[in-house]
Protein backbone atom coordinates (compact mmCIF):
# COMPACT_ATOMS: atom_id res chain seq x y z
CA UNK A 1 0.00 0.00 0.00
CA UNK A 2 1.18 3.36 -0.92
CA UNK A 3 2.55 5.26 1.99
CA UNK A 4 1.65 8.99 3.53
CA UNK A 5 4.37 11.77 2.21
CA UNK A 6 7.09 10.84 3.68
CA UNK A 7 9.32 13.51 5.79
CA UNK A 8 12.32 15.08 4.03
CA UNK A 9 14.56 12.64 3.12
CA UNK A 10 18.13 12.57 5.21
CA UNK A 11 20.99 13.94 3.21
CA UNK A 12 24.28 12.29 4.41
CA UNK A 13 27.81 12.90 3.32
CA UNK A 14 29.20 9.32 3.67
CA UNK A 15 27.25 7.59 6.48
CA UNK A 16 26.28 10.29 9.23
CA UNK A 17 23.40 8.99 11.03
CA UNK A 18 23.40 6.03 9.32
CA UNK A 19 24.48 3.75 12.29
CA UNK A 20 22.07 1.76 14.55
CA UNK A 21 22.56 -1.19 16.83
CA UNK A 22 21.66 -3.35 14.30
CA UNK A 23 24.06 -5.27 12.00
CA UNK A 24 24.04 -4.16 8.68
CA UNK A 25 24.70 -4.98 5.48
CA UNK A 26 25.28 -2.80 2.40
CA UNK A 27 23.85 -4.16 -0.43
CA UNK A 28 24.86 -2.29 -3.88
CA UNK A 29 26.16 -2.94 -7.77
CA UNK A 30 28.07 0.63 -8.25
CA UNK A 31 31.35 1.03 -7.68
CA UNK A 32 31.15 4.66 -7.34
CA UNK A 33 33.96 5.81 -5.06
CA UNK A 34 35.20 9.26 -3.58
CA UNK A 35 36.52 11.19 -6.70
CA UNK A 36 34.93 9.94 -9.54
CA UNK A 37 32.37 11.34 -11.69
CA UNK A 38 28.96 9.82 -11.79
CA UNK A 39 26.44 10.86 -14.46
CA UNK A 40 22.75 11.97 -13.72
CA UNK A 41 20.14 10.75 -16.06
CA UNK A 42 18.13 13.18 -17.85
CA UNK A 43 15.17 12.09 -19.77
CA UNK A 44 12.81 10.61 -17.42
CA UNK A 45 9.45 12.09 -17.06
CA UNK A 46 6.57 11.03 -14.10
CA UNK A 47 5.64 7.31 -13.88
CA UNK A 48 8.95 6.13 -15.33
CA UNK A 49 11.47 4.54 -12.96
CA UNK A 50 15.13 3.53 -12.47
CA UNK A 51 15.52 0.22 -10.31
CA UNK A 52 18.13 -2.15 -9.23
CA UNK A 53 17.97 -5.54 -8.37
CA UNK A 54 19.89 -6.64 -4.82
CA UNK A 55 20.68 -10.00 -4.06
CA UNK A 56 20.96 -10.83 -0.21
CA UNK A 57 22.91 -13.70 1.55
CA UNK A 58 19.51 -14.94 3.01
CA UNK A 59 15.44 -14.17 2.91
CA UNK A 60 14.06 -12.40 5.75
CA UNK A 61 15.88 -9.47 6.55
CA UNK A 62 14.16 -5.79 6.67
CA UNK A 63 14.81 -3.44 4.68
CA UNK A 64 15.89 -0.73 7.03
CA UNK A 65 17.24 2.12 4.57
CA UNK A 66 17.57 3.01 0.56
CA UNK A 67 20.81 5.11 -0.08
CA UNK A 68 21.00 6.82 -3.62
CA UNK A 69 22.58 9.56 -5.42
CA UNK A 70 20.33 12.19 -6.50
CA UNK A 71 21.76 14.74 -8.45
CA UNK A 72 21.86 17.08 -11.50
CA UNK A 73 20.47 19.66 -9.91
CA UNK A 74 19.46 21.01 -5.90
CA UNK A 75 15.84 21.34 -6.70
CA UNK A 76 13.43 19.47 -3.96
CA UNK A 77 11.06 16.59 -6.13
CA UNK A 78 8.77 13.80 -4.71
CA UNK A 79 9.45 10.76 -5.46
CA UNK A 80 7.82 7.21 -5.12
CA UNK A 81 9.94 4.38 -3.50
CA UNK A 82 8.94 1.18 -4.60
CA UNK A 83 9.95 -2.36 -3.49
CA UNK A 84 9.32 -5.69 -5.43
CA UNK A 85 9.90 -9.61 -5.22
CA UNK A 86 12.04 -10.32 -7.59
CA UNK A 87 12.75 -13.96 -7.09
CA UNK A 88 11.79 -15.25 -10.53
CA UNK A 89 14.77 -12.93 -12.11
CA UNK A 90 12.42 -11.79 -15.07
CA UNK A 91 12.93 -8.13 -16.70
CA UNK A 92 9.25 -7.47 -15.10
CA UNK A 93 9.50 -7.85 -11.41
CA UNK A 94 7.07 -9.72 -9.10
CA UNK A 95 4.53 -8.87 -6.61
CA UNK A 96 4.99 -5.37 -4.87
CA UNK A 97 5.98 -5.72 -1.21
CA UNK A 98 6.07 -1.65 -0.44
CA UNK A 99 5.70 2.40 -1.81
CA UNK A 100 5.89 5.43 -0.22
CA UNK A 101 6.41 8.72 -1.36
CA UNK A 102 9.37 10.97 -0.16
CA UNK A 103 10.68 14.32 -0.86
CA UNK A 104 14.31 14.43 -2.11
CA UNK A 105 16.36 17.21 -2.72
CA UNK A 106 19.26 17.04 -5.49
CA UNK A 107 22.64 17.34 -4.86
CA UNK A 108 26.35 17.47 -6.50
CA UNK A 109 27.87 16.12 -3.49
CA UNK A 110 25.78 13.88 -1.28
CA UNK A 111 23.62 10.98 -0.94
CA UNK A 112 20.07 10.60 0.17
CA UNK A 113 18.92 8.58 2.94
CA UNK A 114 15.62 6.94 2.70
CA UNK A 115 14.92 5.81 6.15
CA UNK A 116 12.25 2.46 6.00
CA UNK A 117 13.27 1.53 9.77
CA UNK A 118 9.64 2.30 10.89
CA UNK A 119 7.91 0.57 7.57
CA UNK A 120 9.16 -3.02 8.51
CA UNK A 121 9.51 -4.05 5.44
CA UNK A 122 11.18 -7.64 5.05
CA UNK A 123 12.43 -9.02 1.60
CA UNK A 124 13.46 -11.96 -0.11
CA UNK A 125 16.23 -13.12 -0.83
CA UNK A 126 16.74 -11.11 -4.37
CA UNK A 127 14.40 -8.37 -4.57
CA UNK A 128 14.39 -5.06 -6.37
CA UNK A 129 14.14 -1.53 -5.36
CA UNK A 130 12.79 1.60 -8.04
CA UNK A 131 12.39 5.14 -8.08
CA UNK A 132 9.90 6.42 -9.34
CA UNK A 133 9.64 10.09 -10.55
CA UNK A 134 7.20 12.08 -10.37
CA UNK A 135 8.69 14.89 -12.23
CA UNK A 136 9.94 15.37 -15.46
CA UNK A 137 14.03 15.84 -16.42
CA UNK A 138 16.66 16.88 -13.06
CA UNK A 139 17.28 15.87 -10.43
CA UNK A 140 17.57 12.58 -11.26
CA UNK A 141 19.45 9.08 -10.18
CA UNK A 142 22.88 8.71 -11.15
CA UNK A 143 24.98 5.64 -12.31
CA UNK A 144 28.25 5.13 -11.86
CA UNK A 145 31.21 5.92 -14.40
CA UNK A 146 33.67 2.93 -14.15
CA UNK A 147 33.09 1.67 -17.84
CA UNK A 148 31.17 -1.43 -16.24
CA UNK A 149 27.72 -2.45 -15.66
CA UNK A 150 26.05 -5.86 -14.05
CA UNK A 151 23.13 -5.85 -17.21
CA UNK A 152 20.57 -8.17 -14.75
CA UNK A 153 20.83 -5.98 -12.11
CA UNK A 154 19.96 -2.27 -13.90
CA UNK A 155 16.47 -1.96 -14.86
CA UNK A 156 14.02 1.13 -16.62
CA UNK A 157 10.26 1.04 -16.45
CA UNK A 158 10.33 3.06 -19.93
CA UNK A 159 6.69 5.23 -20.42
CA UNK A 160 4.50 3.32 -22.69
CA UNK A 161 6.36 0.75 -23.65
CA UNK A 162 7.53 -1.71 -20.06
CA UNK A 163 10.62 -3.17 -18.34
CA UNK A 164 14.03 -3.13 -19.80
CA UNK A 165 17.10 -3.61 -18.50
CA UNK A 166 19.02 -0.82 -18.79
CA UNK A 167 22.24 -1.98 -21.19
CA UNK A 168 19.45 -2.68 -23.57
CA UNK A 169 18.78 0.79 -24.16
CA UNK A 170 22.40 1.62 -24.76
CA UNK A 171 23.14 2.91 -20.84
CA UNK A 172 26.52 2.19 -19.31
CA UNK A 173 27.21 2.12 -15.43
CA UNK A 174 25.03 0.87 -12.94
CA UNK A 175 22.63 3.05 -10.90
CA UNK A 176 23.68 4.37 -7.68
CA UNK A 177 21.51 2.80 -5.67
CA UNK A 178 21.79 0.80 -2.51
CA UNK A 179 19.98 -1.50 -0.22
CA UNK A 180 20.96 -1.18 3.48
CA UNK A 181 19.46 -4.50 5.15
CA UNK A 182 19.53 -5.78 8.55
CA UNK A 183 21.62 -8.79 9.93
CA UNK A 184 19.17 -11.95 10.23
CA UNK A 185 19.62 -11.63 13.99
CA UNK A 186 16.51 -9.12 15.39
CA UNK A 187 18.38 -8.27 18.57
CA UNK A 188 20.85 -5.58 19.34
CA UNK A 189 23.79 -7.88 19.52
CA UNK A 190 24.00 -9.32 16.46
CA UNK A 191 26.85 -11.68 17.02
CA UNK A 192 25.28 -14.88 18.18
CA UNK A 193 22.97 -14.83 15.10
CA UNK A 194 23.55 -17.55 12.05
CA UNK A 195 25.01 -14.92 10.07
CA UNK A 196 26.85 -13.24 12.42
CA UNK A 197 29.10 -10.36 11.44
CA UNK A 198 27.64 -11.09 7.93
CA UNK A 199 27.89 -7.20 7.27
CA UNK A 200 30.55 -5.24 5.78
CA UNK A 201 30.98 -2.92 8.83
CA UNK A 202 28.35 -3.55 11.64
CA UNK A 203 26.17 -0.59 11.97
CA UNK A 204 27.95 1.37 8.62
CA UNK A 205 26.30 3.51 6.08
CA UNK A 206 26.49 3.80 2.50
CA UNK A 207 30.25 3.55 2.44
CA UNK A 208 30.68 0.28 4.21
CA UNK A 209 33.77 -1.60 3.36
CA UNK A 210 34.50 -5.07 2.63
CA UNK A 211 32.35 -7.71 3.43
CA UNK A 212 33.05 -11.33 5.25
CA UNK A 213 34.76 -12.74 2.14
CA UNK A 214 36.64 -9.39 0.63
CA UNK A 215 39.56 -11.30 -0.30
CA UNK A 216 40.38 -12.28 -3.77
CA UNK A 217 38.35 -15.47 -4.56
CA UNK A 218 35.68 -15.09 -1.50
CA UNK A 219 32.24 -15.60 -2.22
CA UNK A 220 30.31 -12.86 -3.44
CA UNK A 221 26.72 -11.56 -4.44
CA UNK A 222 27.57 -7.83 -5.81
CA UNK A 223 30.63 -5.56 -5.58
CA UNK A 224 30.21 -4.14 -2.09
CA UNK A 225 31.25 -7.81 -0.56
CA UNK A 226 34.51 -7.56 -2.19
CA UNK A 227 37.38 -5.48 -1.08
CA UNK A 228 38.37 -2.08 -2.29
CA UNK A 229 39.85 -2.39 -6.02
CA UNK A 230 38.35 -5.46 -6.96
CA UNK A 231 34.60 -6.77 -7.93
CA UNK A 232 32.19 -9.24 -8.30
CA UNK A 233 32.39 -11.95 -11.01
CA UNK A 234 28.48 -12.83 -11.12
CA UNK A 235 29.23 -15.38 -13.56
CA UNK A 236 30.99 -17.58 -10.60
CA UNK A 237 29.86 -15.07 -7.46
CA UNK A 238 33.76 -14.52 -6.74
CA UNK A 239 35.67 -11.46 -6.26
CA UNK A 240 38.46 -10.84 -8.61
CA UNK A 241 40.12 -8.16 -10.03
CA UNK A 242 42.05 -8.43 -13.66
CA UNK A 243 44.87 -5.58 -13.01
CA UNK A 244 46.47 -2.65 -10.63
CA UNK A 245 47.20 0.48 -12.49
CA UNK A 246 46.99 0.62 -16.41
CA UNK A 247 50.02 -0.91 -17.33
CA UNK A 248 48.88 -3.83 -16.12
CA UNK A 249 45.51 -3.17 -19.20
CA UNK A 250 47.64 -3.01 -22.53
CA UNK A 251 46.70 0.29 -23.58
CA UNK A 252 43.33 0.25 -21.69
CA UNK A 253 42.38 2.08 -18.48
CA UNK A 254 42.45 0.25 -15.42
CA UNK A 255 39.11 1.15 -12.88
CA UNK A 256 38.28 1.59 -9.48
CA UNK A 257 36.93 -2.56 -9.69
CA UNK A 258 40.18 -3.48 -10.73
CA UNK A 259 38.90 -4.20 -14.61
CA UNK A 260 40.45 -2.64 -17.62
CA UNK A 261 38.48 -0.86 -19.82
CA UNK A 262 38.54 0.63 -23.31
CA UNK A 263 40.28 3.72 -23.08
CA UNK A 264 37.85 5.51 -24.60
CA UNK A 265 35.41 5.50 -21.96
CA UNK A 266 34.75 9.36 -21.46
CA UNK A 267 36.10 10.48 -17.84
CA UNK A 268 35.41 14.14 -18.30
CA UNK A 269 32.88 16.37 -16.77
CA UNK A 270 30.12 18.04 -18.31
CA UNK A 271 28.20 15.41 -20.54
CA UNK A 272 25.38 16.68 -22.40
CA UNK A 273 22.12 17.14 -20.60
CA UNK A 274 19.00 16.04 -22.83
CA UNK A 275 15.16 16.23 -21.54
CA UNK A 276 12.28 14.16 -22.83
CA UNK A 277 11.33 14.45 -26.92
CA UNK A 278 8.57 13.80 -28.99
CA UNK A 279 8.89 10.36 -28.68
CA UNK A 280 8.42 10.60 -24.99
CA UNK A 281 10.42 10.06 -21.81
CA UNK A 282 13.65 8.56 -21.17
CA UNK A 283 13.44 6.15 -24.18
CA UNK A 284 13.02 8.84 -26.66
CA UNK A 285 15.98 10.87 -24.66
CA UNK A 286 18.13 7.90 -24.51
CA UNK A 287 18.65 8.56 -28.10
CA UNK A 288 20.41 11.83 -26.99
CA UNK A 289 22.75 10.07 -24.65
CA UNK A 290 21.44 12.40 -21.89
CA UNK A 291 23.42 12.58 -19.03
CA UNK A 292 24.72 14.86 -16.93
CA UNK A 293 28.28 14.45 -15.73
CA UNK A 294 29.12 15.03 -12.43
CA UNK A 295 32.54 15.72 -10.57
CA UNK A 296 31.86 13.87 -7.25
CA UNK A 297 33.67 14.17 -3.94
CA UNK A 298 32.59 12.46 -1.04
CA UNK A 299 34.32 12.02 2.50
CA UNK A 300 35.62 8.80 3.49
CA UNK A 301 33.87 7.21 6.50
CA UNK A 302 35.78 7.74 9.58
Amino acid sequence: MKGMLAALAVMVGVCAGLGSAQAQLTLQNDGFVNGQQAGAQAGFVAGEIAASRFVAPSAGRRLQQVVLFFGGATSTQTVTLRVWDDTAGATTPGAELFSGDYQLTGSTSNLSAIDLNADNVVVPAQFRVGVEFQHAGLPSVARDDDGSIAADRNYILASGAGWFRSQTLGLTGDWIIRAIVSDVTPTPDAGTGPDAGAGPDAGAGPDAGAGPDAGTGGTCAGNAECAVGQYCDLQVHTCTFDCRTDTDCGGDVCNSLGQCVGASVDESAGCCSTGATSTGGLLGALGLAGAVGLLVTRRRRR
